[in-house]
C-alpha cells in the first residue's frame, strides 16, 4: 500500500513558489486561527489540523526539507511500492540489487553502521556574511575606522533562540512515536530484513516542538538591520578581507555567531599610481619651463599640496623623490612620491617663437633646417 501524501502547500494555503516570508506569514496566522483553545466544540478536530500546519511548516521552513519534498513529495520515511502487473516480484528483486549497489552491504543487511554519526539538530554556528567597503588614498595613510550598517539574524528574543513558543513544551514525534528511529523492513531475493534510521523529521531527538515561535516561525532567528565600526590598517591592499568575529549570522539552536568578512576595495585615484608603499605623480611641463626651471604644484595623498621645484636644464622623464610623502608600509614607515616629469615640445610655432628660436640657435651654432 502506498502512503498518503500531504500537501503542505495546500496546509499552508501558499503557492509552491512561495518565499520563506510568505510561507511564515501562513504559518503565524494558521496556527492562531486553529489553536486547540480556540476550539473547544471541535477541539479533537483543530488539534489535528494544527498538527498538520506545524508539520507543514517544519519542512517548507527548512530549505533541505523543502527541496527533498518538491522532488519526491515526502520527507523522512521512504514510501512503500505497490506491485505492478507488469513488475512485482522481479521489480523487487532489480531494486534491490540496485540498493545493493548504491549502499553499503553492511547497510542492506544490518542497518546503518554503529558508529555513523546521526543527524541530529546540534547548535550549529550561524553563517558568516560578505559586506564590500571602499576606501580612499587618504583612508590609508593612517588607518580609518569607517562606520558600516548592514542586515543579519540575530537570535530570536522570544525563544532565546529554541524555536519553541515559550512554555508550549515538546510532543513525540509523531513520525518516530518518539524513538528517534525509523524502522524499516524490505523484501528482497534474499527474503526479509529490517533496518533503522535516524528520524529525519526530529533529528534523532524524539520530540518535536508543541508550538513554534510566533516571533520566528520556529527558525530561532530573527532579521535585524546593525551597525558596526571596521578598522581598517594602514595602506591595506585592495581585496584584503578583514574578520570581525561574531560579526554574522546568529547560530542555531544555540550555536555561535557566524563572522563579519569586510572585503577592501580601494578606490582608484586619478591623480596617483600605487607601487607597493610609493606612489606615482606625473606632471607635464613646457619645454621652455624645462630649460629655464620652473616650480610646480604636487598633491599629496592626505591631502593638500606641496611645491616642487625644477631646475634648468631638466631632461624629459626625469624622476623627482619626494621623501617620506607616499603610504606607510607594514612597518610604518612611509614611501616616497615620485613625481615623473614630461616635457611637452610643441609640433607647431608661430612666426615670431621661430624667428626668435633661430636667432638662438645661430648663437649657439646649432644647425637647422
Amino acid at each position: 500500500m502506498k502512503r498518503e501524501k500531504k500537501d503542505y502547500y495546500e496546509i499552508l494555503g501558499v503557492p509552491r513558489d512561495a518565499t520563506q516570508e510568505e510561507i511564515k506569514r501562513a504559518y503565524k496566522r494558521l496556527v492562531k486561527e486553529w489553536h486547540p483553545d480556540r476550539h473547544p466544540e471541535n477541539r479533537k478536530e483543530a488539534e489535528q489540523r494544527f498538527k498538520e500546519i506545524q508539520e507543514a511548516y517544519e519542512v517548507l521552513s527548512d530549505p533541505q526539507k523543502r527541496a527533498m519534498y518538491d522532488r519526491f513529495g515526502y520527507v523522512g520515511e521512504q514510501p512503500t511500492y505497490q506491485e505492478t502487473e507488469s513488475g512485482g516480484f522481479f521489480d523487487d528483486i532489480f531494486r534491490e540489487f540496485e540498493n545493493i549497489f548504491n549502499r553499503d552491504i553492511f547497510d542492506v543487511f544490518f542497518g546503518e553502521r554503529p558508529h555513523q554519526e546521526e543527524r541530529r539538530e546540534y547548535a550549529r554556528r550561524g553563517e558568516d556574511i560578505r559586506y564590500e567597503i571602499e576606501v580612499t588614498l587618504s583612508d590609508l595613510i593612517n588607518g580609518a575606522e569607517i562606520p558600516v550598517e548592514y542586515e543579519r539574524y540575530e537570535t530570536c528574543p522570544r525563544c532565546g533562540g529554541t524555536g519553541v513558543e515559550p512554555n508550549a513544551g515538546y510532543i513525540n514525534c509523531p513520525s518516530c512515536g518518539g524513538t528517534g528511529r525509523i524502522r524499516e523492513e524490505r523484501r528482497s531475493f534474499f527474503g526479509y530484513f529490517v533496518s533503522e534510521r535516524t528520524c529525519e523529521r526530529c533529528g534523532g531527538t524524539g520530540k518535536i516542538p508543541r508550538e513554534y515561535c510566533h516571533e520566528c516561525g520556529g527558525s530561532g532567528r530573527v532579521l535585524r538591520k546593525v551597525r558596526k565600526t571596521v578598522k581598517i590598517p594602514p595602506n591595506v591592499e585592495d581585496g584584503t578581507q578583514l574578520r570581525i568575529t561574531g560579526g554574522g549570522n546568529a547560530g542555531y539552536y544555540g550555536g555561535p555567531y557566524g563572522d563579519l568578512i569586510v572585503i577592501v576595495r580601494v578606490k582608484p585615484d586619478p591623480r596617483f599610481k600605487k607601487s607597493g608603499s610609493d606612489l606615482v605623480y606625473d606632471v607635464t611641463i613646457d619645454y621652455l619651463q624645462a630649460i629655464l626651471g620652473t616650480t610646480v604644484e604636487v598633491p599629496l595623498p592626505e591631502g593638500g599640496t606641496t611645491m616642487l621645484k625644477i631646475p634648468p636644464g631638466t631632461q624629459p622623464e626625469t624622476v623627482f623623490r619626494l621623501k617620506g610623502k607616499g603610504l606607510p608600509n607594514r612597518y610604518g614607515r612611509r614611501g616616497d612620491l615620485i613625481v615623473n616629469v614630461h616635457v611637452e615640445i610643441p609640433k607647431s610655432l608661430s612666426r615670431e617663437e621661430r624667428k626668435v628660436l633661430e636667432e638662438l640657435a645661430k648663437k649657439r651654432g646649432v644647425t637647422i633646417g
